[in-house]
């Protein structure tokens, strides 16, 4: 929930948290550490086998016209997203451009760890909306939202990143 990459970098800092990558408003991919080093960004039981990416958004609808006096111009709208079985408030999405960005680190991160590019689903093909427990256990390999390790986060809610990936 930062409005850019720099101050998300900070806030992790000093939460003595780290994320491997983070993606910008630009579309700008930052590593901010190897992919074979540990990052603490997923709780203690996963940070182990799991590449952190925090994408920068500020999330409430408050911070709209920050954006677009910064010249990025507005952010979609998410409305009537669900997670956990809960509807979530009506936020800020991604720029398209932050999408492309995701698409090409998850195409890299796919080939260079050995990761199917594949994300949690139900039986109908539909984005699996909450706590994936083959995830939870580590014994899961694809790509994840922070909400299907726990019922504790949100984020990305409302991004239906199933599209994206081949079945």
């Amino acid at each position: 929930v930062c409005l850019n990459s720099h101050t998300c970098h900070k806030v992790l800092k000093k939460r003595k948290l780290s994320v491997h990558f983070l993606v910008d408003n630009d579309g700008t991919i930052y590593q901010t550490m190897d992919t074979n080093d540990v990052g603490y960004h997923a709780g203690r039981s996963r940070n182990k086998d799991t590449i952190g990416v925090e994408i920068s958004n500020a999330y409430y609808t408050k911070y709209q016209s920050w954006y677009e006096r910064k010249g990025f111009g507005p952010r979609p709208i998410v409305k009537g997203a669900k997670v956990h079985g809960r509807s979530m408030r009506e936020h800020l999405g991604f720029y398209p451009v932050q999408v492309e960005a995701m698409k090409a680190l998850w195409a890299a991160v796919a080939k260079g760890h050995n990761i199917p590019l594949v994300t949690p689903t139900k039986e109908d093909g539909s984005e699996w909306g909450g706590v994936y427990r083959p995830a939870v256990k580590g014994t899961y390999r694809g790509f994840i939202h922070h909400y299907n390790i726990t019922n504790g986060k949100i984020d990305c809610g409302g991004w239906d990143i199933t599209p994206y990936f081949k079945r």
